[in-house]
């Protein structure tokens, strides 16, 4: 069967739909709304629009607890003629119901059929009245289509809710005011009016708050009670708050346990590592203290000074004993008469203390008794103890653990600044140095007082010329609690200076390389040793040295090692010696590798060095050495090497002619080919190249 076949009975069916909606929508029961105060009665009307015939309604609403149906209130209304009425209550819904014996029709189309008469709870609540069950019949007994439109019932009244149904101020002091709070808030559906609050004990308890307030449903308010209370005990009292609310829970209680403030301080105190500083106890007090006893258990860092207990002037006839055994301390104060200290606030006494250590310590007593007479009774009063802390500044020595000299020559003083730093809180004092070594000593003057967080220098001096190394300890005494003793290790040697020096002046790429030693010396040296270092553009040939003066009849033996070394034996056949001084005692030749040496910078070395003495002791004081030295090509009349053929190449040249000197830049003669000798005929040929030189210029 195709979708087609099956439009006429759709459409017939929506057309029926329709008809009955219609028909329910024109039969309709009105439950009314009301409004009023907890345990007021409203009244409830019963409506009923009809477009058809109706003989008799029946209509279910369920009560809720706030609501109670009112025996015998129910009315038969206007619309009925011969109709009867019954109204009642079971298992919470009311049940309504209007007929007609005869089966008469309601009159007209619209209009009250019947009311009754609900009592109001005492909640602020909105109560719904939805009816459950609601039947219409007509003439003929038939139910008719309807549907039923629900009513309210609104109770209207202030409810208060309190954020707390106790108030316990706790232990308090006596003579003085304390506040605490509370909230109300509303929780009603109409203004809460708070007309004031209503003590058991209007001496000790009040409120700031004014009145009246007025608290909106839904809002807050703060009412703040204050408590003075002037005896000690154990209190419950009751406050009373004077509203609207409906609920009757409007008192609070009100408890405290007041008491007499009775307190012992001992101060905070600070001084000196190794000092004395004085404690002070004092003592705030309500009740008539007659006399004390107090007990601590002294930290290591204090030491009661004997017998320096003292009672302030608060004291009458007051008789003190101090006792003191390991670190128990302990002091009793009393009255034969039993007369209280004078005043209510201040010292009653103090005690000395010696210091010692590098930080401070608590000084909480570890018993505590007031004594005052209470009602014709001896009572221990006492309200709080208060430790005191007594801060102790020391001093701390801090400085490196070791003092080296180096190696120090004997032609010079040797002495060493050492710094000492007092990284500590107070005056740092070095009262002794002392050393293991009798050539050991400081400049200074001690002692020597550095302040906190400062520094100082002191000069340690070793007096000893004797050419060897040395060790020592070097003691320091010193205020440091924590370390009284510092020992610092001391170490040098002393030497005699006796240095080679090493210099390699510049040449050209067809010259021999000529390596220059001097010698500074203290002792007198017999022989010398060292390995020679060189480039591979250059080697050594031989008798390639030569002898300076201060160095005569000393024989000299090169032997090549390894590689581009070349080791030199230098001594003396007799007993000849270098006596001491300084000055140039060889030159070493080296001749090119090849027939030239590349333009470039090169370096020679002078390793395992070694001067030796009549005593066969090697006395070298100096390093490896090594120089540096420029290889370039010859600039042909270039007689300063300054790069420049000039007149000043000339006057070079006639300093070496006049003087007798060589050099072999100066050495022009036959050009290409130096004969050897500088004479007049090279410094014609120097003319003529610098001559020369200005013409390829024009």
């Amino acid at each position: 069967m195709s979708k087609t076949n099956h439009l006429p009975k759709i459409l017939v069916l929506l057309m029926l739909f329709c008809l009955n909606a219609g028909a329910w929508a024109d039969n309709v029961v009105q439950v009314s709304s009301a409004e009023g105060a907890p345990d007021e009665e409203v009244t409830i009307h019963v409506s009923l629009l009809n477009t058809d015939e109706i003989a008799s309604l029946q209509i279910s609403i369920p009560l809720d607890e706030n609501l109670s149906f009112v025996e015998g209130s129910g009315i038969i209304g206007n619309r009925c003629g011969s109709h009867s009425l019954t109204v009642g209550v079971k298992d919470g819904v009311l049940n309504v119901l209007v007929y007609s014996i005869q089966m008469a029709a309601f009159e007209g189309s619209s209009g009250e059929v019947a009311s009754f008469r609900l009592k109001l709870g005492n909640q602020p609540v909105t109560s719904l009245l939805t009816p459950t069950k609601t039947v219409l019949t007509n003439c003929s007994g038939a139910t008719m289509n309807c549907h039923a439109e629900s009513g309210t019932v609104i109770t209207f009244c202030a409810k208060a809710q309190y954020s707390t149904m106790e108030i316990d101020f706790g232990e308090v002091p006596i003579r003085s005011t304390y506040e605490q709070s509370f909230t109300v808030t509303n929780v009603g559906n109409s203004d809460l009016v708070i007309t004031g609050v209503d003590f058991s004990d209007v001496n000790v308890f009040s409120s700031s708050t004014s009145f009246p307030l007025t608290v909106s449903p839904g809002a807050s308010r703060v009412i703040n009670v204050v408590y003075a209370p002037v005896e000690r005990g154990n209190i419950q009292k009751k406050l009373f708050v004077r509203c609207n609310s409906i609920s009757k829970l409007n008192t609070i209680t009100l408890k405290a346990q007041p008491f007499a403030v009775n307190e012992l301080h001992i101060q905070d105190a600070s001084g000196i590592s190794d000092e004395e500083v004085t404690i002070h106890m004092t003592m705030n007090n309500m009740d008539p203290v007659s006399g004390f006893q107090i007990e601590f258990d002294m930290p290591e860092q204090l030491k009661y000074v004997d017998g320096s207990f003292e009672l302030s002037s608060r004291k009458q006839d007051h008789i003190v004993i101090a006792s003191s055994a390991g670190n128990k301390l302990r002091f009793v104060a009393y009255s034969s008469s039993d007369k209280p200290m004078t005043g209510d606030d201040g010292e009653i006494g103090s005690f000395r203390v010696l210091l010692s250590g590098s930080y401070g310590a608590s000084l909480m007593p570890t018993k505590t008794v007031l004594a005052a007479t209470i009602e014709n009774r001896v009572e221990n009063v006492v309200s709080a103890v208060y430790g005191g802390y007594v801060s102790i500044s020391s001093p701390r020595i801090n400085t490196d653990n070791l003092i080296d000299f180096g190696a120090v020559s004997i032609t010079s003083e040797c002495e060493k600044t050492w710094s000492v730093y007092n990284s500590g809180s107070a005056p740092l004092t070095i009262n002794r140095v002392v050393f293991n070594n009798e050539n050991l000593s400081v400049k200074e003057q001690l002692p020597l007082v550095i302040p906190a967080g400062d520094g100082n220098d002191l000069t340690v001096v070793y007096s000893s010329v004797e050419q060897k190394a040395f060790e020592a300890s070097m003691q320091i005494y010193s205020n440091d609690p924590d370390l009284r003793l510092k020992t610092i290790e001391v170490k040098g040697s002393r030497f005699a200076p006796n240095f080679l020096e090493l210099s390699v002046p510049g040449t050209t790429t067809e010259e021999n390389l000529k390596i220059e030693l001097s010698m500074d010396n203290y002792d007198d040296v017999t022989g010398i040793q060292f390995d020679l270092e060189y480039p591979d553009e250059y080697k050594p040939f031989d008798n390639n040295y030569t002898i300076e003066s201060r160095a005569n009849g000393m024989s000299v033996q090169a032997v090549p090692t390894f590689g581009n070394t070349l080791r030199c034996f230098c001594y003396f056949m007799s007993d000849n010696s270098i006596e001491s001084g300084s000055g140039k005692v060889m030159t070493i030749e080296l001749k090119p590798s090849g027939e030239s040496v590349p333009e470039g910078t090169y370096k020679v070395y002078l390793k395992n060095i070694k001067l030796g003495t009549n005593d066969m002791v090697d006395k070298y004081a100096g390093e490896d050495l090594e120089a540096t030295f420029v290889v370039k090509e010859r600039l042909l009349g270039d007689i300063n090497e300054d790069d420049k053929v000039n007149g000043m190449d000339i006057v070079e040249m006639v300093d070496y002619i006049m003087n007798n000197g060589y050099a072999s830049t100066a050495d022009l003669y036959p050009v290409g080919a130096p004969d050897g000798v500088i004479n007049g005929m090279d410094l014609v040929e120097e003319v003529d190249l610098i001559l020369s030189q200005e013409n390829n210029n024009q």
